[in-house]
């Protein structure tokens, strides 16, 4: 336990030391604060061997312990898809990718990152991340099974249905200011908003854009959370986000949850499946 809090406290000044930034919607009012997302899906429910075999749990490493940091989405034996802001976050140690499993623990070990690439643009804009995107190519492929396989990629700009979709994710399950880390793989199922809706949903200082999606309900209770940035959305078998942002407490009445648009990128990160 003590060899694990150690690690857990050095994988946040790494988080730190790496100057992580913090994703915020503008907010209106003081339950509204925001942070960095990293964790369980909050009102989802528990998934099932198999049942998401491309979902990944990206990991910091060190002196034989891990600890889950992002979410991912396997798109080739040995390339990832996650967020941007989840790419170059280690500094000592190493950052590893495990798949093909529902229930972590300290015996769990998973596959080096060989390249960390974030999209060449990049940036962070007012607290948010814009083109929000990062392939991580692996030194070593996972044998493909029904626990451990692909998602697909949509076509490069394909617009994603208004309708439902999944989220997959480690992440914290709490809607409170305190994380609850999670040991299980989580899901919920989601709806996709209009992205006409979405720019209403968001402040004038928000970086939302054409190459976001959010989805809802914004009714509360339903929302990805600490440990739950790059995980993946899918619908229709295809990989059309990975989450970006949301707000503190997770799950906060009237906020959705933002994604980078996959199919806005589907080119660019085809271009590294094709060359690896």
């Amino acid at each position: 336990m003590i060899k694990e809090a150690v690690l857990v406290l050095a994988l946040a000044a790494c988080v730190s030391a790496a100057v992580l930034p913090v994703r915020r919607i503008a907010h209106s009012g003081p339950l509204r604060k925001t942070g960095l997302k990293q964790g369980r899906i909050v009102g989802g429910k528990e998934a099932e061997e198999g049942q998401f075999p491309y979902s990944v749990s990206i990991q910091w490493q060190l002196s034989g312990v891990s600890s889950h940091f992002c979410g991912g989405a396997l798109v080739k034996d040995d390339v990832v898809v996650t967020a941007g802001q989840c790419a170059h976050v280690v500094t000592y140690g190493l950052t590893t990718v495990v798949a093909g499993r529902v229930y972590m623990d300290e015996s769990v070990y998973g596959q080096s990152t060989l390249w960390e690439i974030s999209h060449p643009e990049y940036k962070v804009v007012n607290n948010h991340a814009i083109n929000d995107i990062a392939v991580f190519t692996l030194t070593v492929g996972f044998d493909l099974s029904d626990k451990i396989n692909v998602i697909g990629l949509p076509s490069q700009d394909q617009k994603p249905y208004a309708q439902a979709a999944t989220l997959s994710g480690w992440g914290s399950t709490s809607n409170s200011m305190l994380p609850e880390t999670s040991d299980t793989l989580h899901y919920a199922e989601v709806t996709v908003i209009p992205t006409v809706n979405c720019y209403a949903l968001m402040t004038d200082d928000s970086t939302f854009n054409n190459n976001n999606i959010c989805s809802g309900p914004v009714t509360g209770k339903i929302s990805s959370c600490v440990g739950d940035i790059g995980s993946p959305l899918v619908q229709y078998g295809n990989l059309i986000g990975v989450v970006s942002w949301n707000t503190v407490p997770c799950g906060t009445f009237g906020m959705p949850i933002v994604y980078t648009r996959v199919s806005a990128y589907s080119d660019w990160i085809k271009e590294y499946m094709d060359t690896k």
